[in-house]
């Protein structure tokens, strides 16, 4: 397996352990397109939940409660499918890789 489809991975497993702060350094440090490609990916998909986070609370203070739940709602679900596509694609480099 080669350095490059193990840092690639590890960007999207980081959400585990070390979320937005692995893929960023791996984005700075990698040497090839392809591993930075997938920490640029990783990075993106791990700072969507925080905007969520700031629609939820500009709802929840300004709007009324069937909306601030909806909205709350939704962030939880997509924030989710985010988590789970991150396992997923983690998994996927490193099937590439064999």
């Amino acid at each position: 397996m080669s350095s490059k489809h193990l840092l690639a991975a590890l960007s999207y497993f980081s959400i585990f352990f070390a979320g937005v702060l692995l893929p960023l350094v791996v984005l700075f440090i990698a040497d090839n397109s392809y591993t930075r490609k997938h920490a640029g990916y990783a990075l993106i998909s791990q700072l969507l939940p925080f905007a969520f986070i700031v629609f939820v609370f500009i709802s929840l203070f300004g709007g009324e409660f069937v909306v601030s739940f909806g909205l709350t709602l939704l962030a939880a679900i997509l924030t989710f499918f985010i988590f789970v596509w991150n396992i997923i694609m983690g998994v996927k480099v490193l099937r590439e890789a064999n």
